[in-house]
């Protein structure tokens, strides 16, 4: 039996109410992200006494700022974070447009440095960090004014056009018009965008995010929003308004803003009015077959605005303490809360004592002056009244030292945020105890934080390889023609209704030995080691094997291309440009052997020592001599037959290039 709109929202309630996530009185995991927010932001814990200390540390802070710039680093010292590869080297061409469409989606139709900042922010302080891909056809409203407009331009310009409503015509002087309307365009491109966690909810049935039994999102949507969406306008009007919006979360993440009810209408204008709109993502047998399929509902107010069969949901979670068989794990902030409230309360206790013995309590009697006594200023006396010993009127009470067993605790709660999260103080700048490691001891802690955060990267990056597949799909699916774009400063047509082969995508992290800085060190290392064989003349380096090394270095020092510094010699213009520039160090080489035959006398030198057959060599060499010889009858000497063996090379290069070159016998 097929179901109806009121089954379906049925089948939704049902499903929204038991989600994780759901709504922010009484669930659990909506609390845990309130505390978690309070924590970072180092409000008080409503425990504190008054007149004593009221300190709150900054672990979850520290903890959670300190891995940021690492992760960030990782994701964004590559000009391409994602790069697709295609199963057949027949399609290279394909996999390469795939890679340059989704990174410029990403970066130039979007801010995704932001993007991957907010979703490993979220991730790291909240569970998870959401991002949404999707096509967005909605559609923009301008208002558009035309004065001094003709009776036929209004016929045959205004009227025609189709994304040009007409609202207002009056007449002006001179017979003319004043036209106002609205012009609606549709955006019509792939979007991407972070969600709040406390947005997202997902069936408490799930494992992982791939294919959850329902996942989906509430969100706070104005009546305009929803009409802009598409939604049938008599239905928006009719639905009844939420007037509680503001959750426990939303309340502890905008904790700065003085009026807590920043979400609710403070208008009369019914457009502005705030509805929760459900965006769900769930498998139902529609047509009752018995097979469920996966369908979009759009659904408020127990009412079914919209619904569509789709292949997959949008949505792209990064979770960076994930735990098995469970959709949702912990975060580092959570694995720091519970430290940070007992160090908090420490550091207390050692203020208080402090307090204690700089300003410590007394037993007084009668005899003394009680203003006197509590007065703290520095150097005041205190009066005592008739005769008989001070000490018999007032006597401290003794406090003893607790600050330095405090401290101790302190350091212990300190080295176990650090195996807990993999953030230290080695990797957040050195502390003056670290002069007194060993460099092998410090070695090994800052590898073993490095590993923790390389861990948390690798989920990560998970989560941005599942960003880009979904891009490449969507442009697939929706975009119908082709792009002409700029790319690293090259023009480029990218054409996605040519793509039908399957390629992979991978992610270029810069973890552990990708670190940009060791990348460049070794490939300056690789460059020296070419250059040296090139100029030993082995035959195992060639040009282009140095020009891929040079272009690799200047990718990794940050230069978007290598074309401005050096020339690819496998280009048939460049190729020509390489040849022309080692014949002309030839030339150079061998008029400077002409001009000094010390130098000449030198190099032979140094070729025998490096030749392993010398008596081979000087035997090849006396035979070359002969043949220079019987060419030359003019010369007489050892230098002119040196110099005739130099003139026939240069002759030999002149014609190469076609050039005059001195010392040539042509």
């Amino acid at each position: 039996m097929k179901l109806t709109k009121l089954d379906v929202a049925a089948i939704v309630e049902a499903e929204e109410s038991q989600a994780i996530g759901y709504l922010g009185e009484g669930s659990q995991i909506h609390h845990n992200r309130a505390t978690l927010l309070d924590y970072y932001n180092q409000k008080p814990y409503n425990d504190e006494i008054e007149g004593q200390s009221q300190t709150v540390s900054s672990d979850v802070a520290d903890v959670v700022n300190g891995m940021l710039p690492n992760l960030m680093r990782m994701f964004t010292q590559s000009n391409q974070l994602g790069k697709f590869e295609a199963n057949h080297p027949d399609h290279d061409d394909e996999a390469e447009q795939k890679t340059r469409y989704s990174n410029w989606v990403l970066f130039d139709q979007h801010d995704g440095v932001r993007i991957l900042h907010d979703m490993l922010k979220d991730g790291i302080l909240q569970y998870t960090g959401v991002v949404k891909v999707f096509h967005d056809d909605s559609k923009d409203t301008e208002v558009e004014q035309y004065r001094g407009v003709s009776e036929a331009e209004l016929t045959h310009r205004l009227e025609p056009d189709e994304n040009f409503e007409i609202t207002d015509v009056e007449n002006e002087e001179g017979g003319t018009l004043h036209v106002t309307g609205k012009r609606i365009n549709a955006r019509g491109r792939q979007c991407v965008e972070n969600i709040p966690p406390d947005e997202l909810l997902i069936s408490k049935r799930a494992r992982d995010f791939k294919e959850p039994p329902f996942i989906g999102q509430r969100t706070p949507k104005t009546r305009s929003d929803l009409i802009a969406m598409g939604f049938d306008k008599k239905t928006v009007q009719e639905l009844g308004k939420d007037d509680k919006v503001s959750s426990e979360v939303k309340l502890s993440r905008n904790h700065d803003v003085e009026d807590q009810g920043f979400e609710n209408n403070p208008t009369a204008d019914k457009s502005k009015d705030v509805i929760y709109l459900g965006e769900y993502y769930l498998y139902i047998d529609m047509d009752g077959d018995g097979i469920s399929e996966l369908w979009q509902v759009f659904y408020t107010g127990q009412k079914v605005l919209e619904m569509n069969q789709v292949d997959e949901h949008p949505y792209a979670v990064f979770v960076p303490v994930p735990m098995p068989h469970k959709a949702i794990g912990t975060c580092p902030a959570d694995q720091a809360a519970d430290l940070q409230y007992l160090k908090s309360h420490l550091i207390r206790q050692a203020n208080n004592n402090i307090y204690a013995t700089n300003f410590n309590r007394v037993v007084a009697n009668e005899r003394v002056n009680m203003d006197d006594l509590v007065s703290q200023r520095h150097g005041s006396v205190v009066r005592i009244m008739g005769e008989g010993p001070i000490g018999d009127s007032v006597m401290p009470l003794m406090v003893n030292n607790q600050v330095p067993a405090v401290l101790e605790m302190i350091s212990y709660i300190d080295s176990q945020i650090e195996k807990r999260t993999g953030v230290t103080s080695y990797n957040q700048g050195l502390d003056t105890e670290s002069l007194n490691k060993t460099a092998t001891g410090f070695q090994g802690i800052r590898d073993m934080s490095q590993m923790r955060i390389e861990q948390i990267a690798i989920l990560a990056s998970a989560t941005i390889k599942t960003i880009f597949e979904k891009l490449v799909k969507l442009a697939s699916n929706y975009q119908n023609e082709a792009i002409q774009t700029r790319l690293h400063g090259e023009a480029i047509e990218i054409d996605p209704r040519e793509w039908t082969y399957k390629t992979q995508c991978k992610i270029n992290v810069g973890t552990g030995a990708g670190d940009m800085q060791a990348k460049v060190a070794n490939l300056n290392a690789m460059l020296q080691t070419q250059l040296a064989l090139l100029d030993r003349q082995f035959g195992i380096i060639g040009a282009d094997h140095v020009y891929a090394t040079v272009k690799a270095l200047a990718i990794e020092s940050g230069l978007k291309t290598v074309d401005p510094y050096c020339a690819d010699p496998t280009q048939p213009q460049e190729v020509l440009t390489a040849e022309n520039y080692q014949l002309k160090k030839q030339m150079e080489a061998l008029q400077m052997q002409m001009q000094n035959p010390l130098a000449e006398a030198e190099q032979r030198k140094g070729e025998f020592a490096m030749a392993k057959d010398q008596q081979k060599q000087a035997h090849e060499m006396n035979m070359e001599m002969a043949k220079m010889e019987q060419r030359d009858r003019y010369h007489e000497d050892e230098m002119f037959h040196k110099d005739t063996d130099t003139s026939i090379k240069l002759s030999e290069l002149e014609l190469k290039a076609k050039q005059d070159v001195k010392g040539s016998l042509i």
